[in-house]
C-alpha cells in the first residue's frame, strides 16, 4: 500500500518537474532562409514551395521558394530556402 502511495507521488512531482513532450513547436528563424522546428512529430508534405509539419494537435505551414529539407530527425526539422510565411493550418485544410 505504501509502496503505490509513493509511486503516485513520484509520478506526480515528476509531471510537475519534467518539460511535458506535448508543448508544441517551438520555432527558430534563422535569417529569412533557414527554419529549425522542434516538438514536431512528422512531415506531412513536402515540396518545393510548401511543407507541412505535424506537431501534437497543431500543424505549420511553411511556404516559399526552393525550400528544401536539411535535417529530419523524430522531433525536429531544419528548412532552408526563401521563407516568405510561417502560419498555424486548420485540422481539415487539405490546401490553404
Amino acid at each position: 500500500m505504501m509502496e503505490n502511495q509513493r509511486k503516485n507521488s513520484l509520478e506526480r512531482l515528476a509531471q510537475k518537474l519534467l518539460p511535458q513532450r506535448s508543448a508544441g513547436i517551438f520555432l527558430e528563424w534563422r535569417g529569412f532562409h533557414r527554419l529549425v522546428a522542434e516538438g514536431i512529430d512528422g512531415l506531412l508534405e513536402y515540396g518545393d514551395t510548401r511543407m507541412t509539419l505535424g506537431g501534437g494537435e497543431h500543424r505549420i505551414g511553411v511556404f516559399g521558394k526552393d525550400l528544401e529539407m536539411r535535417f529530419l530527425s523524430e522531433t525536429c526539422i531544419v528548412i532552408e530556402g526563401e521563407i516568405r510565411k510561417v502560419c498555424y493550418l486548420p485540422e481539415d485544410a487539405d490546401r490553404v
